[in-house]
């Protein structure tokens, strides 16, 4: 941990303890052409999902879209997936967990994808919502 920012492996190593999965980053093959993405979570047939450490407004206090586009991007790849798996994306910034799931609210996702925020005080992992 740099600046208590958690590294994405302790977080994904603290996910499996405390989900009781072994969930690995795994870069796997979407669609039937040259499309791949690395995914922070893989466990075959259980889960797949992303991790984001990065807070919705940056240090100067204004947006911080770099973080927001690279959650909206986890959460497109997370779409694109045909796998059975449950679909979540973990996020350490509580702001950053509600306004996603506000921002696509009502919008047609062909799986529900879960926004869980890991709480870095108590480093527990607390459901915030679903996407849709």
């Amino acid at each position: 941990m740099i600046n208590n920012k958690p590294s994405e492996e302790s977080i994904r190593s603290r996910f499996n303890s405390f989900y009781n999965i072994n969930a690995i980053k795994q870069r796997l093959k979407l669609g039937n052409g040259g499309a791949k993405h690395e995914f922070d979570l893989y466990d075959a047939g259980k889960l797949i999902g992303g991790i984001n450490t990065s807070p919705w407004k940056n240090k100067t206090g204004s947006n911080n879209t770099g973080g927001q586009d690279r959650v909206s991007t986890e959460l497109l790849w997370l779409s694109l997936w045909e796998g059975k798996e449950k679909r979540v994306v973990v996020l350490t910034d509580l702001e950053m967990a509600e306004r996603n799931i506000s921002r696509f609210s009502g919008c047609a996702f062909p799986n529900k994808i879960e926004i869980i925020l890991f709480d870095l005080n108590g480093q527990d992992f607390i459901p915030i919502g679903f996407i849709p």
